[in-house]
This record gives structure tokens, sequence and C-alpha cells, in this order.
């Protein structure tokens, strides 16, 4: 893979640099982790420590990230949590980090040789909190798939106000192409993963933007591995019912900041109402597929006699498949498709 030439014009010494603690949870990565670490041993950017926590894995990426001999990398392993406790694996790793600047890699993840470089130098003369770019999406073989966001210039200059807004819709980053300032994260107590929610990244990023500026930068910042294997039906239940934490996250905010928040993104109240009511259409589809009839029925009829007239369409067919138990995704699959299709 071919990467722009890293910036040196800053000279070689770095003597009074800020030391950046990389964040690196793995299980099961021996095929993705040598490329990961030797990513990080690649940066122009020498003050770094990388704290890799192995969760219990069961093939040899235990063995190679054990292998390194930089006394910058630190490879604990522990017994096996699993996905319902990363918040836990990553405050372990918090709480181990010596760094001004938090970076996050996972173990299959991997980075261009300036990441660190560029970002620490972004933050210098700059009182954001986090930065964060592009990402380059690959799969399990890195091939690339997309880079996102497609365009960057829509989140530049953004208010703390106008990043919430977008941050209760959609997460528009990547993991792996941001930094934080620690000192941000400890004023919260560390990463947030609340309670049934399998990811700890869209929460942390929805609290910490209440505590100060997000610093977007228009560069590919990381690599991300996307993997080809199915996602469990009960996971994506779990997915679409995280989906609902940022609503849950905007009304629990005290008065005065949800109106900031809402003089600052158009619509925004009415946006979140319609969004609730998608994701019971969603949930409905995930149950169906999970065999969970009756959850299904329910999440479609709140759907039916809260949403528009395209969404109801959908929940009625999404009941009526229920109670027929006739395969839904068949049709869904092929509306979404004539959909797209009319759009071209």
């Amino acid at each position: 893979m071919l990467w722009g030439g890293a910036r040196r014009d800053r000279g070689d010494s770095m003597v009074n640099s800020p030391l950046v603690s990389i964040i690196t949870p793995t299980y099961n990565h021996e095929k993705f982790i040598a490329e990961c670490i030797e990513s990080v041993l690649a940066q122009t950017y020498p003050h770094w420590e990388q704290i890799i926590i192995d969760d219990g894995s069961t093939d040899g990426t235990g063995e190679i990230a054990a292998s390194y001999g930089d006394e910058r990398i630190n490879y604990i392993r522990q017994n096996n949590q699993g996905i319902w406790r990363l918040g836990d694996i990553y405050n372990h790793a918090l709480r181990r980090s010596h760094g001004e600047f938090i970076a996050i890699l996972e173990g299959d993840d991997y980075w261009p040789p300036y990441k660190l470089e560029r970002q620490i130098a972004a933050h210098e003369g700059h009182d954001a909190i986090l930065s964060w770019g592009q990402a380059r999406i690959i799969d399990s073989q890195g091939a690339e798939l997309a880079v996102l966001p497609e365009d960057m210039q829509r989140f530049m200059g953004l208010s703390k106000e106008q990043v919430l807004g977008e941050l209760l819709f959609k997460n528009p980053m990547t993991s792996c192409t941001i930094i934080c300032r620690k000192s941000a994260l400890q004023s919260m107590g560390g990463f947030r993963q609340p309670d049934k929610i399998p990811y700890v990244d869209g929460p942390t990023w929805l609290e910490l933007s209440l505590r100060g500026e997000f610093l977007p930068i228009d560069e590919v910042l990381g690599c991300y591995r996307r993997h080809e294997r199915q996602v469990s039906s009960a996971m994506k239940t779990s997915m679409i019912k995280a989906g609902l934490y940022s609503i849950e996250f905007f009304h629990s905010l005290p008065a005065e900041v949800k109106a900031c928040v809402a003089e600052k993104a158009d619509g925004l109240e009415e946006r979140l109402r319609r969004k609730e009511i998608e994701y019971h259409y969603y949930l409905g589809r995930a149950y169906l597929k999970d065999g969970k009839r009756s959850e299904a029925e329910e999440s479609f009829l709140v759907a039916i006699r809260k949403g528009d007239l395209a969404l109801r369409a959908k929940a009625i067919l999404g009941l009526i498949c229920s109670l027929c138990r006739t395969d839904l995704e068949r049709f869904a699959s092929w509306s979404e498709l004539q959909g797209l299709y009319k759009k071209k």
C-alpha cells in the first residue's frame, strides 16, 4: 500500500513532544496483529507507548504480540471478558497509560506511518480535546472498500453543539483515526459502555463532545478492517437497540444544554422523534430474524402507530410476515433495491 510521504519539516528533535498512549484491545487477531504493531513501530513520531490488552485469545495472537522486543510495547493478557465488557478492557489500558494523549488502534486495524506526527502537530496551538480524520475501510485481505467519511469538509468549523447534533444521528468518526486528551477522558471517568451496548466509541464520544472542541483533519489517519464473517442476528438486535442510546442521552441532558444544541441544529427534536420511530421498525426486523415473533410484532405495531405513511407501510408488511411466518427480508431487500433503482 502506498502512503503520502511522511512530513519531517519539524526536524529530528522531538524531545519535548508529548507521549501518546496507544490502546490496543485484541482477541484472536493472529492474522492481523503483526501488521497492527508494525504500523506503530513505523510511525515517524517516536514518542508513544502501546498497551496491548489480549482478551484471552485462543490462537497465536499472544505469541506474536509478545515477540516484539521494543520496550514501548506493553503486552497484557487477561482471561476472556468478551464484548459486553469492552469498557473494562479500555479503562484497564487507560489506567496503565502514561501519555498526555490517548490513541485507539484495535488489533485488526493499522495506521499510515505519518498518523501520529500529523495529529500531534495539528494539536499544537489548538485546545481541541479530540482530533479525527478519514479512515480507509478494508476487507480481511487488505483490499480497499471505501474511504470514510467521503466529505470531511462538512465537519470543519462545527461548534461543540453542532458536533453533538451530528453524533446524535450517526457517528462519522472511526476509532482508529482518533486521538484525544487523557485529561478529558479522565474528567468523565474514562470510556463509557452503557448496559447492553456492545461498543464504547459512540457513547464515549457523545459524552466527550460536551467537554471540548473536536478537530477534524481532512486526511486518511487509519485503516479499519471490516470482516467478512456474518454478524449474528442477536448482535444485530443489540446494535439496533444501541442506536436508541443517543436519543436517551439527549433527553438526559440539562434543559439549558438541550436548548442550546437544538438552537444550533434545525429540527433536531423532530428528527430524533423520527429516528426513534424508525428504530422500532428495524428492531422488529432484527427480532423477526432472531425468531422472536412477539417482540417483533410489538415493535412493528409501535412503528405503525407512530410512523409516517412510508414507514407504516413497511411495518404493516413486517407484521403480516410475522403473523404468516413469511420471510420479511426477501420482501424488504427487494423493496430497498427498488428504492435505490428509482434514485438513479
